[in-house]
C-alpha cells in the first residue's frame, strides 16, 4: 500500500491543507518549530493510535486528518480485514478520515468503524521510525517480531498464536472454577438445605400457624364470647317461638297481615343460625394441645424467611430450589475442572511442538539477520562494530513461544559483549535504521522522524541512500535536516510557518526543482548564498 495524499483539517497549527505524496522517497524539511513533527502525529493517527484534543488546532470545534491509500498487488491480508467488515476498496482506493474534538469518529470509505480496527488493519502497515523511538528495540515484542520476520515465521506464529490465546483462555476458566470450589461453601449450602428441607414446609403453612397461635392466644375469650352468643340465641329463639304461637292465636280471631309468616320466618332463621353455630363453635371446645410445637415451627420459619431475605412458605421452597440448583453446579466443578485440565494438557502439548517448530527457523533466520544488520552498521559508520542475537530458551511458553530474542553488541573493540542499552542516542538510531531496513517486507509506510540527527557527514548520505533504495519496495518518508538525505528525494515537502494578523499558522507545500535548490542551500546555512546554491544544485543534479 501506499498513502497518496494526506489532508489535515485544524491540525495543531495547520488550518488546511492537502499534501500529495508520490511513491519513493520523500523527505520532509523546514526550520526548527516549524512543525514537521506534525507529520508524526498524524502518522500514528492513521494507524490506529489514540488522538487527543491536544491536536486540535484553533479554528473550530472539531478536526480532521485524512488519507488516500492506494492498495497494491501485495495488500490481500488489507483486502481480506476490509471485505469481513463488509468495507469495499473504490478503484483499489481506500479513504481513512479521523475526525476528533469533542467526539472523535473514524471512517473508511465512509463507514464507521473503530480506532481498534483501523490499528488491526493499518497499525503494521505503517511504521514509524525515530530518534525519539528507538526504545522500541528493548521491546522483547519488538526484537522477536524482526527475528519472525526473517525466519518468515507468519503463518507459523498465527497458528502458535491460536493455541497460545486456547492456553491463556483454558488457565483461567481453571483459576475460575478452582475459586468457585469452595469446601466450606459447598458444606454451608449444603447445610442451608438441610436447614430447609428438615422444617417440611408448604405453601400457606405460615399463614395457619399464625391463625392457630392467635387463636390459642384468645381461646378463654372466644369460648366465653360463643358461649354467651349461643345462650343469647337460645334465649332469642325461646321468645320468638313463643311469638310466633301468640301471632297464631291471634290470626285466628283478627287479620294482623303477614305477621304471623314474617315471625315464622325469622323463627326458622335463627333456628338455623343456632345448629350452624352450635356446628362452628364444637371446635373450640377442643383444647390445643400441640400450641408449642406450633409456635416453634412458626418461629424457626420466620427465622428463616429473614436469613433467606423471604417472607412466605412459597418463597422459602423457591429458594431451596435456586440452593439446590447451586450446590449441583458446584457439584459438578472436580468434573470440569479435570476436563478443562485435560485439555489445557493436550493444548500445551500442541503449543510445545508449535514453539520448538519456531524456535528452529528462528535459529536458521539468526545468522543471517546478523549478517544483514551488522552490513548496514557497517555502513552507517559504526567500523569495528560485532552484533549478535541470543536466543534464549524460556522455561514457560509465552505470546511468541519459548524464546526471548536479545541484542548485543560491542562498539570498542573488546570481546565482552553488552545489551543495545549501552548504546548512545545515535547509535541506536542507526541500529533501529538499520533493523527498518533489513524488513523483507514490501508495501508498508515507513516514516523516519529525525533519525539521521546524530548521525551526520558522509554517514548520514550512506544512510540517505539506503532509505532511497529501500524506497522501492516501500514508501518511505523521511523527516530531515541533513541536505544530503534532501537531496535524494523523490518528493520534497517543506514546512513553513507564517505569522500573520496575530495567528501562527504552518503552511505545507511540495517544492519544485528551484524551490528544492534555495531550501538545501538554507540547510546548508543561507539560502541566498551563490555557494551553497551551487552546491545544492549540484546535489540534486548528482541525484
Amino acid at each position: 500500500m501506499k498513502i497518496s495524499n494526506i489532508f489535515l483539517r485544524n491540525f495543531l497549527i495547520i488550518k488546511k491543507s492537502n499534501v500529495e505524496l508520490s511513491s519513493g522517497l520523500t523527505t520532509v524539511t523546514g526550520e526548527t518549530g516549524s512543525g514537521k513533527s506534525l507529520f508524526v502525529s498524524a502518522m500514528k493517527a492513521l494507524r490506529g493510535e489514540r488522538i487527543t484534543r491536544s491536536l486540535l488546532g484553533k479554528w473550530g470545534k472539531s478536526g480532521e486528518i485524512c488519507a488516500e491509500i492506494a492498495l497494491e498487488a501485495g495488500d490481500d491480508e488489507l483486502r481480506k480485514l476490509l471485505s469481513s467488515n463488509d468495507i469495499e476498496p473504490e478503484n483499489e482506493h481506500l479513504l481513512v478520515r479521523r475526525v476528533f474534538g469533542d467526539k472523535n469518529s473514524v471512517y473508511l470509505n465512509d463507514t464507521p468503524v473503530s480506532s481498534a480496527f483501523l490499528a488491526s488493519l493499518l497499525g503494521n502497515a505503517i511504521e514509524i521510525g525515530s530518534q525519539f523511538e528507538n526504545r522500541e528495540l528493548f521491546k522483547k515484542d519488538y526484537r522477536m517480531k524482526i527475528v519472525d520476520l526473517k525466519a518468515e515465521n507468519f503463518e507459523l506464529l498465527t497458528e502458535y498464536k491460536e493455541i497460545f490465546h486456547k492456553i491463556q483462555a483454558l488457565r483461567k476458566t481453571i483459576e475460575e472454577l478452582k475459586a468457585k470450589d469452595d469446601i466450606s461453601k459447598r458444606d454451608y449450602l449444603e447445610y442451608q438445605i438441610n436447614e430447609i428441607e428438615k422444617i417440611e414446609t408448604y405453601e400457606n403453612e405460615e399463614a395457619e400457624l399464625l391463625s392457630k397461635i392467635k387463636f390459642a392466644e384468645n381461646r378463654v375469650k372466644i369460648v366465653k364470647y360463643s358461649s354467651d352468643f349461643i345462650n343469647s340465641l337460645s334465649s332469642a329463639l325461646d321468645f320468638v317461638n313463643s311469638a310466633d304461637s301468640a301471632a297464631s292465636d291471634l290470626a285466628e280471631l283478627d287479620d294482623i297481615g303477614d305477621i304471623p309468616a314474617r315471625i315464622s320466618a325469622a323463627a326458622i332463621e335463627l333456628d338455623d343460625i343456632a345448629k350452624t353455630s352450635a356446628s362452628l363453635f364444637s371446635k373450640y371446645d377442643e383444647p390445643i394441645d400441640n400450641i408449642e410445637e406450633i409456635q416453634t415451627k412458626f418461629d424457626k420459619l420466620s427465622s428463616l424467611f429473614m436469613k433467606h431475605g423471604v417472607t412466605t412458605s412459597a418463597d422459602l421452597l423457591k429458594k431451596l430450589d435456586t440452593l439446590n440448583e447451586e450446590l449441583f453446579e458446584m457439584n459438578k466443578i472436580p468434573r470440569k475442572t479435570e476436563e478443562a485440565e485435560k485439555e489445557l494438557a493436550a493444548m500445551l502439548k500442541k503449543g510445545e511442538k508449535l514453539a520448538e517448530d519456531l524456535r528452529k527457523k528462528r535459529l536458521k533466520a539468526v545468522k543471517p539477520l546478523e549478517e544483514n544488520i551488522l552490513k548496514y552498521l557497517l555502513k552507517f559508520g559504526m567500523k569495528g562494530v560485532r552484533f549478535s542475537i541470543l536466543l534464549n530458551k524460556l522455561e514457560d511458553l509465552n505470546e511468541t513461544g519459548l524464546d526471548e530474542a536479545v541484542f548485543e553488541i560491542n562498539t570498542i573493540g573488546t570481546d565482552k559483549m553488552f545489551d543495545i542499552t549501552s548504546l548512545s542516542g545515535g547509535e541506536l538510531s542507526r541500529l533501529l535504521l538499520a533493523v527498518k531496513l533489513i524488513d523483507d517486507e514490501e508495501g508498508k509506510v515507513i516514516l523516519f522522524d529525525e533519525i539521521d540527527s546524530s548521525i551526520g557527514g558522509e554517514t548520514a548520505r550512506e544512510a540517505a541512500l539506503e532509505m532511497k533504495k529501500n524506497s522501492q519496495k516501500n514508501q518511505i518518508v523521511v523527516i530531515t535536516h541533513f541536505p544530503q538525505t534532501a537531496s535524494l528525494a523523490n518528493t520534497h515537502i517543506v514546512v513553513r510557518k507564517s505569522v500573520g494578523e496575530g495567528e501562527v499558522e504552518t503552511e505545507i507545500s511540495i517544492l519544485e526543482k528551484d524551490g528544492r535548490v534555495k531550501e538545501l542551500a538554507r540547510m546548508m546555512g543561507k539560502s541566498d548564498s551563490a555557494d551553497f546554491l551551487a552546491a545544492a544544485e549540484k546535489m540534486i543534479s548528482e541525484n
